[in-house]
């Protein structure tokens, strides 16, 4: 129970709920999920980053055996830790179930709770046996092998997942590879042609025959293929797909796709994968109609690498996990991140597919997952904001049950926002007793930047969920002791097989609407790499806080810690790269120096020229002046090897840029004809995510995601290492003003140093003495 509450409120009397953690991260054997436990198979190994192993094994227990309903309605109870063990592990193997047929095995694929996706546009001669369901995996003759591939990568919308059933095992085994560590080796091995792959995206071309031709693994008709029956309907379809088409003499057509991406960027996840069908076509699709060789050109119209392409199969081939199927197996695989194949074989066992789409979205009450009991630590400007957002998230999503201020003006306001309302909730004088509060499952930190670092260890220790508003700490020494604490727990959990409460990094910029657009858009690939980031932020001087703290650089770690570290996570995250060094040029011209307080004279800086050099290449600026306009202006460019995307705020827009001459040109500039013609995208902020806070909507979408993660529903999308690189690059910035020098990544992160500027500020919590 809670303790000295300095209001009125009261505690609920009723039971304290706590939800299940679903996620299932590495862990031991013989762990309990529902009523199935995680077991091992000599075939699985761990993922090359180590983050699980693939694939995930469940099985009941003691050897048991699961009835097709027992499945079915495990299933339907963890579809949502399915799909998230799925992206954690890449595909998950359901064993020792008793499920004998195409019905059986339908039952379970409806619980997904994931759209429906019929088998259209593939290569495959297959059998449908339940109508858009079920299907044969690949009617080919067994001697045939079939190289690695996204099912349906050559679709404009391929499906998110493919899920596997084996009806007869009789020896059979299906191989399948991680996509991302696939990528990682092209981009590793042969950096030249994966920018090619990025920039420039591919075509596949096939003969489609009149009929089809089960001789072949890719003798699908193109009656078949796209589910018509005439040539008319045929066009049809496939100009909705923008693919081309020539019908032959023999009535064969002819088909090349539009350009598709070859390496995308999973965006729940922010990595790379190796997301064709490159391998299979260049080394597998040769019939009577086609030739693999001539069945894959870039989207500029030129020749793969064959070589590289051939070093990547034998890589697949060294990495690749081949288990035995065993009768009644169901293989639920993430097509985004997994690849699957198949060997030459005589074995007469039958394996069955059924797609899903993308999943529907259920409400959390739908799903059974409790609202989250949120507690809000320091109730300033962001602690209020913080409060409003939630309850535009609403009661089913996320519940403020818990405000901790020092500041009894704070308190009073943070009332003030809650307002009158049915449930009770409690405020406190201290963080302590809100941390130690047994109703709150879920802590924001939003106090002055110094206390995060006495606050955090209290907060992990009693198995909070942590939303810390930025800058993560002070110094990197404080981050880095931060990040251990996090993996520490992490670690524990996944020795008890459970999943550790989760730590997020508040960054709201990475949601502001226009700077989300503008990460889609460089995410995408279609612009090619990104070669130059530049970010400014000209503004008023920072506001008053309670005692002035925000004025020294002692209790904020620097304006380009305090303010410009949601420029240098932005930096990061648009390059996805690390940071090598940093260069920056910087004074305090103009504001607060005119204040005098008994702490002393104001430190911090009010503007500053930044260059950034990442591993990749990538070289990113950043300009901030905080006397320069009386409102927040922002606007964030990169610059990429196609064109360029451009975020403004508050002007919520999107202006991007595909440039039409992408070679030197003549003499004379491009004639106004000759030039790109800008697309502008306007994104208004909706009214009531505007009137709630001062970042143009962003912290709605940020606390969205984190109850999300939370959940179980997502990764953490900002993790306690993006918060310490964040403030290593403000610190590596700051050294380098006092240096007048280029300051080198590794010296500040990799040893935990802090500038010269502030110290680390564990054991000392008290606000300062900073009267006018």
């Amino acid at each position: 129970s809670c303790s000295n509450t300095s209001s009125h409120f009261v505690q609920s009397t009723g039971p304290t709920r706590h939800f299940s953690r679903g996620r299932l991260a590495a862990g031991v054997p013989g762990t309990m999920t529902g009523e199935l436990i995680r077991t091992y198979i000599p075939e699985q190994r761990l993922l090359e980053d180590g983050s699980g192993v693939f694939p995930l094994v469940l099985a009941p227990r003691n050897g048991a055996v699961m009835s097709k309903t027992g499945l079915t309605q495990w299933c339907q109870r963890h579809e949502v830790e399915l799909r998230s063990m799925a992206l954690h592990h890449g595909a998950v193997l359901l064993r020792g179930c008793t499920i004998q047929n195409a019905n059986d095995f339908s039952a379970v694929t409806r619980v997904s709770n994931c759209e429906a996706y019929p088998y259209l546009g593939g290569a495959a001669p297959r059998e449908e046996i339940i109508a858009g369901e079920v299907y044969s995996l690949n009617d080919s003759p067994l001697d045939q092998p079939i190289p690695f591939h996204h099912v349906l990568s050559q679709a404009p919308h391929p499906p998110t997942y493919a899920l596997l059933f084996c009806e007869h095992a009789e020896g059979g085994s299906t191989p399948i590879i991680h996509s991302g560590e696939v990528a990682a080796f092209l981009e590793r091995t042969a950096p030249d042609f994966a920018r090619r792959l990025e920039v420039h995206g591919v075509r596949y071309i096939r003969v489609l025959p009149e009929v089809t031709d089960k001789s072949s693994a890719q003798g699908r008709s193109w009656r078949d293929t796209f589910g018509v029956s005439t040539r008319e309907e045929a066009e049809d379809a496939m100009r909705k797909q923008s693919i081309s088409w020539e019908w032959l003499p023999n009535g064969d057509c002819r088909t090349v796709t539009a350009v598709l991406p070859a390496l995308r960027v999973d965006r729940r996840t922010g990595k790379k994968v190796f997301f064709n069908s490159i391998v299979a076509a260049l080394m597998g699709w040769n019939d009577a109609r086609n030739v693999g060789e001539k069945s894959v050109v870039l989207g500029d119209g030129s020749a793969p690498d064959i070589d590289t392409i051939r070093a990547v199969a034998r890589f697949m081939e060294d990495r690749r996990v081949t288990f035995k199927w065993q009768q009644g197996d169901v293989l639920f695989i993430d097509n985004m991140l997994v690849m699957t194949g198949r060997d030459s074989s005589m074995s007469p066992g039958r394996v069955l597919i059924s797609l899903r789409g993308p999943p529907r979205s259920p409400s959390a009450e739908d799903l059974g997952i409790p609202p989250l009991r949120v507690g809000i630590i320091g109730a300033g400007a962001m602690g209020k904001e913080h409060i409003r957002n939630f309850k535009l998230l609403g009661p089913d999503v996320a519940t403020v049950v818990a405000v901790a201020d020092s500041d009894e003006r704070a308190r009073n306001e943070a009332v003030e926002e809650l307002g009158q309302r049915a449930d009770p909730y409690e405020v406190f004088n201290t963080w302590e007793e809100l941390v130690d509060c047994k109703n709150v499952d879920s802590v924001v930190i939003c106090t002055p930047n110094f206390q995060h670092i006495e606050i955090i260890p209290k907060a992990i220790a009693a198995g909070k969920h942590i939303l810390c508003e930025k800058p993560l700490c002070t110094t990197v020494a404080d981050c880095e002791e931060v990040e251990r604490l996090v993996e520490e727990r992490e670690q524990k959990a996944r020795l008890r097989g459970e999943q550790a409460p989760i730590f997020m990094t508040g960054m709201e910029y990475r949601w502001m609407p226009p700077i989300s657009r503008l990460i889609e858009e460089t995410d995408s690939g279609v612009h090619g790499k990104v070669h130059v980031i530049s970010i400014r932020e000209h503004r008023f001087p920072f506001l008053v806080k309670v005692k002035n703290w925000n004025r020294w650089n002692r209790y904020t770690g620097g304006t380009l810690v305090e303010k410009a570290c949601h420029f240098f996570d932005l930096m990061r995250r648009i390059a996805r790269s690390e940071p090598v060094s940093v260069y920056a040029s910087g004074d305090q011209a103009v504001n607060h120096k005119d204040e005098i307080y008994e702490e002393g004279p104001s430190d911090i800086i009010d503007h500053a020229l930044c260059i950034v050099q990442f591993e990749n290449g990538t070289r990113a600026a950043l300009d901030l002046c905080m006397f320069a306009e009386d409102e927040q202006t922002e606007q964030v460019t990169a610059v990429c090897e196609l064109g360029k995307v451009e975020a403004r705020s508050p002007d919520s827009t999107v202006r991007i840029v595909n440039r039409k001459h992408r070679s030197t040109p003549g003499r004379a500039p491009p004639a106004p004809a000759e030039r790109a013609v800008p697309h502008l995208q306007s994104m208004p902020v909706p009214e009531d995510l505007a009137s709630a806070g001062y970042h143009e909507g962003a912290t709605f979408f940020e606390l969205r995601a984190f109850c999300e993660a939370a959940k179980g529903l997502r990764p953490v999308p900002v993790t306690a290492r993006d918060g310490k690189m964040a403030v290593a690059m403000g610190a590596a910035a700051h050294e380098s003003i006092l240096k007048k020098e280029s300051v080198n990544i590794k010296d500040i992160a990799s040893v935990g140093r802090h500038w010269a500027g502030v110290a680390s500020s564990r054991g000392s919590q008290e606000l300062p003495s900073s009267r006018l």
